[in-house]
């Protein structure tokens, strides 16, 4: 049951960083000014123009920055209508999605394997117990 709640966080936070790049795949082009921060960890940010208002939109988890330094020029896709669900145009490919996916199934397989050599310790230590006498 332990291993469920330390498993939910990384589904909560890394599917939908892995949706947001697929909805952003076809949508519309922006130039932006990028905000450095933790990129990875989602603290980095872009701001840009659509239909005449600025819009600051922070990058989601796993945004690879690619060296970009405060104040440099991206281009960035958001879902139509939706311009504050930004990410970088360069970090909307396939290998991107599946590296965001890969993390909570790593994690899930990693605490299945650890449930699995707990569950058999734990037999393993009842059967060679001592022997009873009839």
């Amino acid at each position: 049951m332990a291993a469920l709640v330390l498993l939910a966080p990384t589904y909560a936070v890394f599917v939908p960083a892995a949706w947001q790049r697929v909805q952003a795949r076809g949508g519309t082009p922006s130039t932006a000014a990028f905000h450095g921060g933790a990129c990875l960890l989602g603290e980095c940010a872009v701001t840009f123009s659509v239909a005449g208002e600025r819009v600051t939109a922070r990058l989601p988890v796993g945004t690879r920055s690619g060296g970009h330094d405060s104040g440099d020029t991206v281009t960035v896709r958001h879902p139509p209508g939706e311009p504050g669900r930004a990410v970088l145009a360069d970090d909307t490919g396939r290998a991107g999605v599946a590296l965001l996916l890969a993390v909570p199934l790593g994690a899930t397989l990693a605490v299945c394997c650890a449930a699995r050599a707990v569950s058999s310790r734990g037999r393993g230590a009842r059967r060679s117990g001592p022997a009873r006498a009839s």
